[in-house]
């Protein structure tokens, strides 16, 4: 087996005035995995019932915020035609990436969108290059 080196695409903004695109990286595992990890925890916690015994009682804890923002920014790697209320563009930045994920209605479901189109593109270029092989 082999690492492969990261796959990433432009995805243009449908319907934006500024013609914006964004650079979507594919997450890998090991990466996905660390967010995951720090977003859903398990806590099991013992306690005695009427007679003494002790059960096991387990909870999850989840952080939907850190899921939904460490996800976007580990996705995101860069991006064109992004602006401020004023018109000042945006640099691409992690500050910046976090203020479209907070300001921008939609900007998450965009990026999630893309991270889809992007998986089912390299599962159907990987299967041709397996048939061309």
């Amino acid at each position: 087996m082999r690492i492969t080196k990261s796959k990433e695409r432009w995805f243009n903004v449908p319907d934006d005035e500024d013609k914006a695109k964004v650079l979507i990286r594919k997450i890998p595992p090991g990466e996905m995995y660390n967010i995951v990890d720090k977003a859903f925890q398990h806590k099991i916690e013992y306690h005695k019932d009427d007679e003494g015994n002790l059960s096991p009682v387990m909870n999850q804890i989840t952080d939907r915020k850190f899921d939904r923002e460490q996800t976007v920014l580990q996705s995101v790697r860069g991006w064109e035609n992004f602006f401020d209320q004023d018109g000042t563009k945006l640099a691409y930045n992690a500050e910046n990436v976090l203020r479209a994920i907070r300001e921008i209605d939609g900007f998450v479901e965009f990026v999630n969108e893309c991270r889809t189109k992007l998986n089912s593109d390299l599962i159907s270029e990987e299967s041709v290059l397996e048939k061309n092989s």
